[in-house]
C-alpha cells in the first residue's frame, strides 16, 4: 500500500517512524499547509512527492491510503 500523511507534527512523525516497520507499506507522500514543512517532513523520512496543499495530497494518484494527521 503507497501512503500519504496529511499534517506534518509529532503524531505524523511517529506515525511515519512505524509505518516504516511494516511490511508492504511505502510512504510516498506528505501534504503540509507549507512547502517547507512538506519539504523537511519529506527529507526526514525519503519522501518525493511534497505538497503544499492537502487538496494536491489527495489527488495524487500513487497514494492508495492517506493517514490525516491534523488537529480535528
Amino acid at each position: 500500500m503507497r501512503w500519504g500523511i496529511i499534517g506534518t507534527g509529532k503524531i505524523a512523525n511517529q506515525f511515519a517512524r512505524g509505518l516504516a516497520a511494516v511490511p508492504g507499506a511505502e510512504l510516498v507522500a506528505v501534504g503540509s499547509r507549507t512547502q517547507a514543512s512538506a519539504d523537511a517532513f519529506g527529507k526526514t523520512y525519503g519522501v518525493t512527492a511534497r505538497y503544499p496543499t492537502y487538496q494536491e495530497l489527495a489527488e495524487d494518484p500513487n497514494v492508495d491510503v492517506v493517514y490525516v494527521s491534523t488537529p480535528h
